[in-house]
């Protein structure tokens, strides 16, 4: 029996947590298929929302957002790895202003490589104990990268995905732009949409959710809003690229209307023009034997599974501290949904949770399930 199996088996011990969804948009039976699915995925609290055409068709919130505090429609959450896309975003749009390009080189590194690599997890770069221990303690970039970060293939040879390449476009915009990677997203991405979102906790004006594992049962969050909210800010505003590298891959904080707005600028052209959505959709490479219904676009992944839905669909996937997210679009139907949660069962097949994959078919399916 595999890890995953004997998860999948476990799970159904624990008891679920929703009693109910409170929200508009879904048929009364909708409603019912929506409150089985997260109880099934033993979900402990979040929010969904489905939208179509810059309109909101549906949008529920249900359980805890932390031991007392239930989940709203205006609950932050931190969104995991969803960050890389819409870090992906200032990349693209700082490419379209001429301030950089997709094909400069990486000082940072001690081979050759570029920021569309980064984008890929194509740059040879990988996790390393390193990279895992400074996760908690800290230290210098340069010396993380001295370390057991790559990979014995070349750049641009392969699919690998990896955080710290993802968190080293923050230090590398950092190092070319003289700013801090949080000064850039506010003044490049989130102020220009109107969206409300930050890289940092502390800077987040609203009811932060905790993550919180649902198997193994944890008596603590692994994310915890208050302690994370309570820390020092430290140095957010002035750039700082052997430290910031910690950011880009997994530390946006918004709410579920915020991440809405942020994904119906990827639909269709406005906030990037058509070449740059166009080559971020573009699959520039294979999942391999991880998955075969997964490719990798710029910041994002490229859904092509007929099981889940007959349209190609574009988003990402975020998996941390026992919250699990998701945050996808089919540009044809312009139609769209997000989901944040504070903890939810993490079993997966391949690379997308399961949760990920019900909430998909059940978001873009074919059954009618909107009033």
């Amino acid at each position: 029996m595999t890890k995953q199996q004997l998860y999948r088996l476990l799970i159904h011990a624990v008891p679920p947590k929703i009693v109910s969804v409170q929200g508009h948009g879904l048929t009364r039976s909708a409603e019912q298929e929506l409150l089985k699915l997260l109880r099934r995925h033993r979900c402990r609290g979040g929010v969904l929302r489905i939208f179509e055409d810059k309109h909101t068709s549906a949008s529920y919130y249900f359980g805890e957002a932390s031991k007392g505090r239930a989940v709203s429609e205006d609950t932050f959450f931190r969104i995991a790895s969803i960050s890389k896309m819409v870090t992906a975003m200032c990349v693209l749009k700082l490419a379209q202003q001429g301030c950089i390009s997709l094909e400069e080189k990486l000082g940072l590194l001690p081979y050759p490589a570029n920021l569309m690599q980064l984008m890929t997890h194509t740059a040879a770069i990988k996790d390393g104990a390193d990279y895992i221990r400074a996760l908690t303690q800290g230290g210098k970039l340069s010396e993380i990268l001295k370390g057991d970060s790559y990979y014995q293939h070349q750049p641009g040879e392969k699919w690998a995905y990896s955080n710290l390449g993802a968190g080293l476009i923050a230090s590398h915009l950092e190092q070319k732009m003289n700013l801090s990677f949080e000064k850039m997203m506010q003044g490049t991405v989130f102020e220009p949409l109107n969206a409300k979102a930050s890289f940092y906790p502390q800077l987040i004006r609203g009811e932060l959710a905790d993550a919180r594992r649902v198997l193994p049962p944890a008596k603590e969050p692994g994310f915890d809003a208050r302690k994370r909210k309570a820390k020092p800010l430290g140095d957010a505003d002035i750039p700082n690229p052997e430290h910031h590298y910690l950011l880009a891959q997994g530390n946006c904080c918004m709410s579920a209307e915020s991440l809405q707005v942020v994904v119906n600028a990827l639909i269709q052209p406005g906030y990037l023009n058509q070449e740059m959505l166009g080559y971020m959709r573009h699959a520039h490479a294979g999942f391999g034997e991880v998955s075969a219904h997964l490719k990798q676009g710029l910041g994002l992944f490229v859904l092509q599974d007929e099981s889940i839905s007959k349209a190609v669909l574009y988003g990402h996937q975020g998996n941390a501290y026992g919250a699990v997210h998701a945050a996808f679009f089919d540009p044809i139907e312009q139609k769209g949904m997000v989901f944040l949660s504070s903890g939810v069962s993490e079993a997966r097949g391949d690379f997308l949770a399961d949760v990920v994959t019900d909430l998909l078919k059940f978001s873009f399916g074919e059954n009618q399930c909107l009033n």
